[in-house]
């Protein structure tokens, strides 16, 4: 979380603001069910701890949730208004501005929260803002944003976010650029007739976005976020959007924790290094036959 430069001036210093981060968390963490850990895109993992601070810090922030199957694939992505009671302890970090909060949750835990909304704590609404979505969206069977104009040169706001979503990062193989920053590029240019769809976009970083636009680079996307390029010497090169929900062990509780969660040991779950077993001592050579002796036979 980046601190923006305080104010000058000839009065006293003012605290500097917090930049808020594009945090991606599962909502069974912030819920304490486990302690899976969350991401911050573009820099990499954190702590469940870390996630649950910087969620309470960023109450302001956007908040965006991604709704996967049983395989952890996007299956409705949106935005909730709805925020947790001030129940929880609060935060180390002041409040910052911007920034987004991304939550995740597969169908069975949000089954589950529905039926059972009092194991939600504090989390209730937010619960059932979600449960209200998921509703609309088995009434109405759509899997894009259907208010979105397909003649229009640009994409609103909900189909961007939607691709940002499902995509993660820019779609060239092998880029890790964040979806966030990176151009939403028509797969068939919309000068050609290609129409602004969820099927018909993607995102690419702008260096990428020129290797397809005039480095003679060819892309197709026969099945919304499955990609498809043609390098210039004919290489054909697919990439598909990872699952929002990856299937991770569970993670080790500290020693001086004084809230471990329960798991289970497998007897095959030994460290990586070690120190080998103390090896005997080695026997002393035989010694050397005499020459004197008669041959034994």
């Amino acid at each position: 979380m980046e601190e923006a430069p305080a104010a000058s001036g000839s009065g006293a210093a003012q605290p500097a603001r917090r930049v808020g981060v594009e945090l991606r968390v599962g909502l069974s963490t912030l819920l304490g069910r486990d302690r899976y850990p969350g991401e911050i895109a573009g820099w990499g993992p954190v702590t469940a701890e870390v996630a649950r601070t910087l969620v309470t810090a960023q109450r302001a922030a956007q908040w965006r949730f991604a709704l996967t199957d049983d395989t952890g694939q996007l299956l409705l992505a949106g935005i909730t208004r709805r925020r947790p009671h001030n129940t929880a302890p609060a935060s180390e970090l002041p409040p910052c501005r911007g920034g987004i909060v991304e939550l995740h949750l597969p169908v069975a835990l949000l089954t589950d929260l529905a039926a059972h909304p009092d194991t939600c704590s504090e989390w209730t609404e937010v619960a059932a803002d979600l449960a209200a979505q998921y509703t609309k969206y088995l009434r109405c069977g759509w899997s894009e944003p259907t208010d979105q104009d397909p003649s229009a040169r640009f994409a609103g706001a909900v189909l961007r976010r939607h691709v940002q979503i499902r995509d993660r990062s820019c779609v060239y193989p092998g880029c890790r650029a964040t979806a966030r920053s990176a151009d939403l590029d028509h797969t068939v240019d919309h000068t050609h007739g290609g129409p602004t769809t969820g099927a018909n976009s993607g995102p690419l970083c702008r260096h990428d976005h020129q290797l397809k636009t005039v480095g003679r680079w060819r892309l197709h996307q026969p099945d919304p976020g499955h990609f498809t390029w043609t390098s210039p010497l004919g290489r054909i090169y697919r990439t598909a959007p990872p699952p929002i929900i990856n299937d991770l062990a569970q993670p080790r509780p500290r020693p001086d924790d004084p809230h471990p969660w329960p798991f289970a040991r497998s007897n095959n779950d030994m460290p990586i290094l070690q120190r080998p077993p103390p090896q005997p001592d080695p026997q002393p050579p035989p010694a050397p036959p005499d020459p004197d002796q008669p041959p034994p036979f």
